[in-house]
């Protein structure tokens, strides 16, 4: 993923002060883990309120997940009291999410005045290879 230039010096803590009001995120578990202009990584443990029918990652939890890392990666490009929101999402699922634990990594590809691009990916780690569950694409407005 390209290097950005964040345009608030304070990027990292508006992006915390964003995250720290998600209350979804927090009831889910899902944790950031490291924050850089436009660029987010985070990870899940895997508990069984995230399990759908057959005991692998919920889609719906797979997809919450990509959105955050995407939505937020965005907040860490906009000035300080700026708000962002999805506007479009695309997920393509690659393989069932059967593991402990899970990744997710992502940002901004192309960043715009009132637009950002961004893509994100779940997996997990399998005797130390990248297991992809699922990739997706989002369109977030800044406002």
């Amino acid at each position: 993923m390209k290097k950005l230039e964040a345009r608030n010096p304070k990027y990292k803590e508006y992006t915390e002060l964003m995250i720290s009001r998600n209350k979804f995120m927090q009831w889910m578990g899902f944790v950031i883990t490291k924050i850089e202009p436009g660029y987010l990584e985070g990870e899940l443990e895997f508990k069984e309120m995230h399990h759908q029918q057959n005991g692998w990652l919920h889609g719906g939890a797979t997809s919450t997940i990509l959105d955050m890392i995407e939505g937020f990666a965005s907040y860490s490009l906009v000035e300080e009291g700026q708000k962002v929101f999805t506007v479009e999402a695309k997920i393509s699922y690659f393989n069932p999410g059967t593991a402990d634990k899970f990744y997710a990594r992502g940002g901004v590809i192309k960043p715009g005045k009132r637009f950002h691009f961004c893509e994100a990916e779940v997996y997990y780690l399998k005797e130390g290879e990248e297991i992809t569950v699922a990739k997706g694409s989002a369109t977030m407005a800044v406002v």
